[in-house]
């Protein structure tokens, strides 16, 4: 029952990074977003509620890119595979390595290592990264200008892990004092 509990505070957390996201501006599989809320999310999911909520992560992100995106841009199975699947396990292979390199002390009794942590959102944000590049361009050949395509999916990425966990801590603690 808990793990269906943490899944689907998760699946909210998703969706909301992912409309917040919307709300920005459009969002273009080739170009990405500079401020990519989303994979905050996701890392933050993980670090409180382990790895079980991967389907609440994959289900929010399958719900947005086939409704809100129209189907990842027209994009299919592609888009599929690099939103949903790249992007869904790319934090969960980041804490893994931190984990095999004794990186991981994410928290200090309820206070939140930032170092740690910033360290985990920058490795994922490589991850999800080259992933995505090398699904994109290496195996499915899309048209995509390599340059803008990296830089704008790891900057992306980074801002956007610092800035939803960053808002997400603050608001929990304003909310736990009342």
């Amino acid at each position: 029952m808990l793990l269906l509990q943490h899944n689907f505070i998760t699946f909210v957390l998703v969706v909301v990074s992912l409309l917040l996201v919307e709300g920005m501006g459009h969002i273009d599989f080739s170009n990405g977003n500079l401020l990519f809320l989303p994979l905050g999310a996701a890392i933050l999911s993980y670090l409180l509620f382990g790895y079980g909520v991967l389907p609440g992560v994959a289900l929010a992100n399958t719900l947005i890119g086939y409704t809100l995106w129209n189907n990842w841009f027209g994009n299919g199975f592609s888009g599929f595979s690099g939103h949903v699947i790249i992007g869904s396990l790319a934090p969960i292979v980041a804490i893994q390595m931190m984990k095999s390199f004794g990186l991981s002390e994410f928290f200090e009794g309820k206070e939140i290592n930032y170092r740690h942590v910033m360290f985990v959102v920058i490795l994922a944000a490589l991850l999800n990264t080259l992933g995505k590049f090398s699904l994109f361009y290496g195996i499915l050949q899309e048209d995509i200008k390599v340059v803008d395509f990296i830089s704008t999916y790891l900057i992306g990425d980074i801002l956007g892990g610092f800035v939803f966990i960053y808002a997400a801590v603050k608001l929990s603690k304003l909310l736990e004092k009342r």
